[in-house]
């Protein structure tokens, strides 16, 4: 809002004040309505005691984006994505796996989740996730003739899958002491705004008891771009986030930072600057589970937030890069092994549900209505001010 050359009366400045306290209350309550107070810490850990030695595969990984896409469009229901389920179940021989079916709008979706529990392991849970399904329109390319037609999803779906497979070979090898869930959700990308269902349907379906094992819900999302830039993501668990810190800098993927072996790191991590995402990590972090979203919203080299090839026919496999999901699949690899997503020994005595407690069936408010809901309120009190105060100006001069 412009304010004009001439003097304010102090009846006008007494109201411009109630117009801008105004407005910083409602920013507040969008920021309140990303943080759900969660109290948690994670075991004190020095990821570069662990470094080296990886074994993730990111030429495996890269092809398994190729074989993806040569499936054909991974719509909830179709073909593809039933032979996407049953390879990744064919490769994973250690894992238990367990097939979850909802319908939802007019398709049925169907949720995949791996598990991986060592022996003597402890109740703490780690889940990877990332979701199969790629998108079912390509609304932002410019040919328009295309735009009712799925898309490749080389990057948004093939990318994230490929690593959570690649993930799913070499944990059983790690030696860990806890559980790892790899969480493959079906129907992210699905509808006119993209309605994550498929997390959002594993959220409502689950007892707080069966969230309360849950240390930490870590969603890898367009992951796979050759020109990588990662920043920090709200809603998500701030203890989380600086797990995520740590280990980037450790691996060399942080400007400004040496890596383990002292060489500088690249521009790769920004956690000092946050975008406002939603993606399947809301779901559950909304029922309280430490959760964050590790996505790259720069779809190519040089392309603002949300632009690029994202959501056009453009997301091909050429835009992946094998370095890119090495760079993702090293900091996963690095975080289960120095058991940086390990809560501390008060893990007993922490409950996730900071809320009051709610079955899963209070829970089906829809994430993005939520959000929707309170930037209108805000945008409506907001505009009223506005009017209210050029009213009184009006009438006073």
């Amino acid at each position: 809002m412009l304010i004009g050359s001439k003097v304010i009366s102090s009846y006008n400045r007494r109201l411009l004040a109630f117009l801008l306290i105004g407005t910083l209350l409602c920013n507040s309550s969008l920021v309140l309505a990303s943080d759900n107070d969660q109290q948690i810490t994670y075991h004190d850990t020095a990821p570069c005691d662990f470094y080296g030695n990886f074994t993730f595969n990111s030429t495996a990984a890269n092809q398994s984006v190729h074989w993806q896409v040569e499936l054909g469009p991974r719509l909830p229901g179709s073909n593809a994505s039933f032979l996407l389920r049953e390879s990744i179940k064919e490769n994973l021989t250690e894992w238990t796996f367990e097939e979850e079916s909802h319908h939802r709008e007019d398709f049925n979706l169907t949720n995949l989740i791996a598990t991986y529990k060592p022996d003597n392991s402890s109740s703490q849970e780690i889940y990877l996730v990332a979701h199969y399904d790629s998108r079912d329109r390509a609304e932002r390319d410019e040919n328009e003739s295309l735009r009712n037609t799925p898309i490749d999803g080389a990057n948004d779906g093939a990318s994230g899958t490929a690593v959570l497979i690649e993930m799913g070979k070499i944990i059983p090898k790690m030696n860990l002491s806890h559980s790892v869930k790899l969480f493959f959700t079906d129907a992210e990308d699905q509808g006119v705004r993209p309605g994550i269902y498929g997390s959002k349907a594993w959220a409502e379906n689950r007892t707080d008891d069966e969230l309360s094992n849950i240390s930490a819900f870590i969603v890898i999302d367009m992951i796979g771009d050759s020109d990588l830039h990662f920043t920090h993501v709200w809603p998500g668990t701030s203890e989380l986030w600086l797990t995520i810190q740590s280990l980037a800098e450790a691996l060399g993927l942080v400007e400004g930072e040496d890596d383990c072996l002292g060489n500088p790191g690249a521009d790769v991590f920004d956690i000092e600057t946050s975008y406002g995402v939603i993606d399947d990590h809301v779901a559950a972090f909304e029922r309280g589970v430490p959760a964050i979203d590790i996505i790259d919203i720069h779809s190519g080299e040089g392309a603002d937030k949300w632009g690029g090839y994202w959501h056009t026919h453009n997301d091909t496999i050429d835009k992946v890069s094998a370095e890119s999901l090495g760079r993702i699949g090293q900091l996963l690899e690095l975080g289960l092994l120095s058991e940086s997503w390990v809560l501390d020994s008060n893990f007993s005595d922490y409950n996730h549900s900071n809320e009051p407690k709610q079955n899963p069936e209070s829970n089906k408010k829809n994430t993005i209505e939520n959000s929707f809901t309170i930037g209108i309120l805000s945008i409506t009190f907001t505009l009223f001010l506005v009017i209210f105060i050029l009213y009184y100006r009006i009438k006073n001069k």
